[in-house]
């Protein structure tokens, strides 16, 4: 363990805790992203599922689509780091069409290229419908659990 940047981490979650006490809207989505990546580091594996979801699904109640995208995308990484490669496709594929919503052409391509090279798939979330890989991931229900 790198305890320089592990002890920066730490102070950047406690920076990001009071800032998500003043503002829960603006800052939650930030907080749990980090404790996500926090917990990754940690090989939390179940902890870091949930703050990934719980990250992506408060970006997206509170409308930071840019936000929203990368903690997909990070999700995604997650999953294919931790061995789990088909549960990181949908969290591409939704950081890709998140990336094509907020306007950044250049990474919605870029991510295109990786999916087409880790999962040597077509797919794209329209593709994707229907298949028994769901398009976006079902956050809210692993949220609840």
């Amino acid at each position: 363990m790198d305890v320089i940047w592990f002890d920066r981490g730490e102070k950047a979650i406690e920076k990001m805790r009071s800032y998500a006490d003043c503002s829960t809207w603006n800052f939650q989505n930030k907080l749990l992203l980090l404790q996500a990546e926090q917990c990754f580091y940690l090989e939390d594996i179940e902890s870091a599922k949930r703050c990934y979801d719980a990250a992506i699904v408060s970006a997206q109640e509170h409308k930071f689509v840019h936000e929203e995208t990368l903690a997909c995308e990070l999700a995604g990484h997650f999953m294919l780091e931790s061995g789990e490669g088909r549960a990181a496709l949908p969290y591409f594929l939704l950081a890709q069409k998140k990336y094509r919503e907020w306007g950044a052409c250049a990474k919605e391509e870029s991510l295109e290229k990786f999916i087409k090279e880790q999962f040597g798939t077509e797919t794209t979330t329209e593709t994707c419908i229907g298949l028994s890989i769901p398009a976006e991931p079902d956050l809210r229900k692993r949220r609840a659990s």
